[in-house]
């Protein structure tokens, strides 16, 4: 704390007779606390806010890399149970429980003769690659495994990596059971 002294010298002047002129000393002491500044204040709430985003960063990078090393040790147990001839071991998924919201009703088909029977649709490419995928990720051998599908004119294109041949054939046995698939192509790369 640091202080210093100021003298102030208070005249009050009369014109007015005879009176005296008064003159008065005054001693005062101001006393300054020494305080921070705006700017090392602000300084500190942005390095406090540095510190958090750099926290949060290595929470999701620490998050991020757990996930993968469990990806990589499911990866790695798959490959060994396809290299002793096992089937690859299945996760425990819980049921999926769906409750109707009416009363079930099954509608009775009314044949009218008069019309006409209506136009077979087939599915488009996007839904063919849709389910494609979804049987391949339904597949206990092959959902941990990265297969691209594309889908043009009923011509299904396999891309990827799996592990074996095997699996390479099963890929495409599984692609030719969905509806809208007349031709598979098979582009998947066998890496050991």
């Amino acid at each position: 704390m640091s202080e210093y002294r100021k003298e102030r010298t208070v005249v009050e002047d009369v014109p007015l007779g005879s009176r005296p002129v008064v003159e008065t000393k005054y001693d005062s002491v101001i006393c300054e606390r020494p305080g921070m500044s705006g700017g090392a204040i602000t300084a500190l709430v942005l390095a406090a806010i540095a510190a958090a985003v750099v926290i949060t960063m290595l929470i999701l990078t620490s998050q991020q890399r757990h996930t993968e090393d469990q990806l990589a040790q499911e990866r790695a147990r798959n490959a060994a149970a396809a290299a002793q001839g096992q089937p690859a071991p299945q996760q425990q998924q819980p049921p999926i429980i769906v409750t109707p919201s009416q009363p079930a009703t099954i509608p009775v088909p009314v044949p009218v003769p008069s019309q006409p029977a209506p136009a077979v649709v087939e599915p488009t490419s996007t839904q063919v690659e849709i389910a494609i995928t979804s049987k391949l990720l339904d597949d206990s051998q092959l959902r941990s495994y990265s297969i691209d599908a594309k889908v043009s004119g009923g011509t299904a294109t396999l891309s990827g990596h799996v592990p074996t041949e095997e699996l390479k054939r099963r890929a495409e046995q599984v692609t030719r059971t969905v509806k809208g698939v007349r031709t598979v192509v098979n582009d998947l790369v066998v890496q050991s």
